[in-house]
């Protein structure tokens, strides 16, 4: 893609642009619909590889992760306890009209 890109390919375009390496003379090169499908391919295939996620995607999934983590902590130390199990699935309603009927 960069090669091409002297023929003033669209930067939106180049940044969705990968490839993946399965032989030092060969490669299979993608370029992924939009940025979240990139951060998918990218994050997916680094995973496999043991490598570190490093998309934005990633980032923002793991600070909302660490957020969520710091306000359950946060709860204990204000003695409101967690409870281990969850609650139990309320008996299904006898019918599932809920709706008005407006004529």
């Amino acid at each position: 893609m960069k090669e091409k890109s002297a023929l003033k390919q669209n930067k939106e375009v180049l940044e969705l642009a990968f490839s993946v390496l399965y032989d030092p003379d060969e490669a299979l090169n993608f370029v992924a619909p939009s940025k979240y499908e990139y951060c998918i391919w990218t994050d997916g295939l680094s995973a496999l590889l043991g490598k570190e996620l490093g998309s934005d995607l990633t980032r923002s999934d793991l600070d909302t992760l660490m957020s969520m983590e710091m306000k359950l902590r946060l709860l204990d130390l204000e003695n409101i306890t967690i409870p281990e199990a969850p609650p139990p699935v309320p008996k299904e309603p006898s019918t599932y009209n809920f709706t008005y009927n407006y004529g």
